[in-house]
């Protein structure tokens, strides 16, 4: 899963001029980046994480006018400057563990008006601006994105196809969670539902209920700090036609929604269109009962439908979720400035789909794959 470096050096070069653009327009002398997701981003895959799902991590980026620093704890900065950010040009600044990175950052800017993205004392919080950097995705940041969804889709498709009545909802994870982690690719979330529970619960978090017939498995995979999401369902057995019925409508509540996230309009409008299309269907209430997704990217959402709308970016990824009680269809795709969306997960030929026209733009649905 490697990636050209010509491209590799291309892409943290857009980065360093976002950033320093956003601090001309703030009329900040640089920015702080604290969070795993920004220093994934401006790094292109770097880590500042020792803790598994921390917000922040062992390490700081600071990014001046003319100059770049990372900061990190004495016992930390050898392997941060060597493994995460080698060759990008940083000056290390390091401290002991035990004292407070911000002593240290302030013995480099000064009286400098920084801006970062949390809340700390002495800097300008800019959060919300800092995450419209990362929407738009490089060449080379569509390109992991493509190979992180051709593997999560390979392998959950493949154990869908093969897993027998008897497992566990936490074996099943297992597996799939080593052929991932095999190929670099870290589960941020894992979902698996098993018969009864694929009804109850919205979120499946994982137990040790054993399969009988029906699975739902949904996943975001993430390296480079980039996350890719999807949902696959399988039936072993005669699956029931009210189950086959519920799938073919809640993938086309998904369609509606890919199909009306438009360049440059607000991200909320296919929330919007999704809700009426569960109207039109029967389900009015539904769309209650879960959240619908959102934009995705460094995170395994960006924000969620509802919560906040942001204009729609050229070579930004979304990965809606309508859900209908027992069923799911989720996938991530691309907004492109032409041709309309591009579903980046995929399913192999032999695994039932059904295509869906929406004004003339046609998505295609993974369905429940019988056994």
């Amino acid at each position: 899963m490697e990636i050209n470096q010509q491209l590799m050096k291309e892409e943290l070069k857009i980065k360093e001029q976002r950033i320093r653009g956003l601090s001309n327009k703030l009329n900040l002398d640089g920015i702080c980046l604290f969070k795993f997701m920004n220093y994934a981003w401006f790094t292109g895959g770097g880590t500042n994480r020792v803790v598994t799902g921390s917000e922040r991590g062992c390490s700081i980026l600071l990014i001046l006018k003319d100059k770049k620093y990372v900061f990190a704890p004495r016992n930390e900065i050898e392997r941060i400057t060597i493994e995460q950010v080698y060759g990008q040009g940083f000056e290390p600044v390091t401290y002991d563990w035990f004292s407070s990175p911000m002593k240290a950052i302030k013995e480099v800017v000064g009286e400098a008006k920084i801006g970062s993205d949390v809340l700390v004392p002495g800097m300008e919080c800019r959060s919300d601006d800092i995450d419209r950097l990362r929407f738009s995705l490089t060449e080379a940041e569509i390109l992991k994105a493509r190979k992180i969804a051709m593997v999560c889709s390979e392998e959950t498709v493949s154990l869908c196809a093969r897993v027998k009545p008897d497992i566990t909802e936490q074996q099943m994870a297992a597996a799939l969670s080593e052929s991932l982690l095999y190929q670099g690719v870290r589960p941020a979330v894992l979902l698996i539902g098993f018969d009864e529970r694929a009804f109850t619960c919205r979120h499946p978090v994982l137990t040790g209920m054993k399969l009988a017939n029906y699975g739902i498995v949904s996943l975001v995979g993430e390296k480079w700090g980039i996350h890719v999401t999807l949902t696959r369902s399988f039936y072993i057995g005669n699956m029931p036609l009210e189950l086959k019925e519920k799938q073919f409508k809640v993938n086309q509540v998904e369609a509606v929604m890919i199909a009306n996230t438009f360049l440059g309009k607000e991200s909320d409008l296919a929330f919007e269109e999704g809700k009426q299309e569960y109207a039109k269907l029967g389900y009015p209430k539904e769309w209650k009962m879960h959240h619908q997704g959102g934009p995705i990217g460094y995170g395994p959402r960006e924000f969620r439908a509802g919560e906040r709308s942001e204009p729609v970016q050229e070579s930004q990824m979304f990965g809606w979720n309508p859900t209908l009680q027992g069923t799911k269809s989720e996938s991530t795709f691309l907004v492109q400035k032409e041709g309309g969306p591009l579903i980046l997960d995929t399913v192999p030929k032999w695994w039932p789909t059904s295509t869906i026209d929406i004004k003339g733009t046609k998505i295609t649905r993974p369905l429940i794959l019988e056994r």
